[in-house]
């Protein structure tokens, strides 16, 4: 959009020439439905739980009976207050739903293709995938997996309160194994520990304060084989800080804060206004002549005769001009602001 001002300052001049390209391109619909990924939302963290087992983070390793297992865990620590899943089929079934009505549990579900909102479970999805190829070659796949998750719980975590592990923090006590490791003993504050993390998170992908409101005309992902990158929505429900419901040619979809934008419209009574443009005041261009004779008359009298006041050579302001600086790539640098 720069450099398009530039052009047209080049041939062209006319009030608000720089307000009217903006407008032109910010309401530009095969503009909007192209562009890039918006900057990305600040990290959230999930809220601390004073006690173990309140809230679950679960996903789906299969294959397996999952609710047969989750019943067996259930039995043996009791039902949990939340339990925070995907959208896969396993967990969005009636079946399932039924399953969390009954048992008093609260089922929270990720955005859609945004696996990042239940980072924690698809990590460790991951580590167990990739530790029981390692180790079925030479055990039975039971024994295998009963193996990993005594190893998992009984490692020390670095990012948990105290460097402990998830044994100790689950059970009060460090689980004896083969191994005969020291308890750590380093004290981290969690809060300050995740605000740390979200300051760099922030940092390093430039993250801003991104909200919605209800009511707002937004452009959702759309993911969708062969349509538009972007599809037309309004904003009608939020949930915590980060999710809502977009209404999209009457169908609700659920999307994360970086996975929406704001959409602007041409007609002139709709006003839709960015959050990231600040209004600032304008200065007045000149005086006029009556505000100078009353300032004038203020100052105290001398016997020097006042200098009548000089007329504005032109009508525009000059302005000093100077070459445009050349744009040094660092590849370090994530933007150019």
């Amino acid at each position: 959009m720069t450099r398009m001002k530039m052009l047209a300052r080049n041939y062209a001049y006319w009030t608000n020439i720089n307000s009217d390209i903006e407008n032109f391109v910010r309401t530009c619909r095969r503009c909007q439905e192209t562009a890039k990924n918006p900057v990305k939302a600040a990290l959230h963290s999930w809220s601390l739980e004073d006690k173990p087992w309140i809230r679950i983070h679960a996903d789906f390793a299969g294959p397996m009976d999952g609710k047969i297992e989750l019943r067996r865990l259930f039995a043996q620590f009791g039902n949990p207050q939340t339990l925070v899943t995907d959208n896969g089929t396993q967990f969005t079934s009636k079946e399932f739903n039924d399953f969390c009505s009954q048992n008093g549990i609260r089922h929270i579900k990720s955005p859609p293709f945004h696996p990042q909102s239940n980072g924690q479970a698809e990590r460790f999805a991951d580590s167990f995938k990739r530790s029981f190829k390692k180790m079925k070659e030479n055990s039975s796949a039971t024994e295998s997996l009963q193996k990993f998750l005594l190893n998992y719980r009984r490692t020390p975590c670095p990012s948990a309160p105290g460097a402990k592990s998830p044994a100790e923090l689950f059970l009060g006590r460090q689980i004896r194994t083969k191994l005969s490791l020291l308890k750590p003993s380093a004290t981290t504050n969690y809060d300050n520990r995740n605000r740390k993390m979200e300051e760099q998170y922030n940092r390093h992908h430039g993250a801003r304060q991104r909200k919605f409101n209800i009511g707002d005309s937004v452009w959702a992902k759309d993911y969708r084989s062969g349509a538009p990158k972007q599809a037309p929505g309004e904003v009608v429900q939020q949930y915590g800080n980060r999710l809502y419901d977009i209404s999209v040619d009457g169908q609700i979809w659920k999307r994360h804060a970086n996975q929406l934008r704001l959409r602007f419209s041409s007609n002139p009574n709709i006003t839709e206004t960015p959050t990231e443009l600040v209004e600032l005041p304008l200065l007045p261009m000149s005086r006029s002549a009556n505000v100078t004779e009353e300032a004038s008359s203020m100052l105290p009298t001398t016997t020097a005769e006042a200098r009548p006041p000089q007329a504005i050579a032109g009508e525009r302001r000059t302005r000093s001009r100077r070459r445009p600086e050349q744009l040094m790539v660092d590849p370090k640098k994530k933007t150019y602001a």
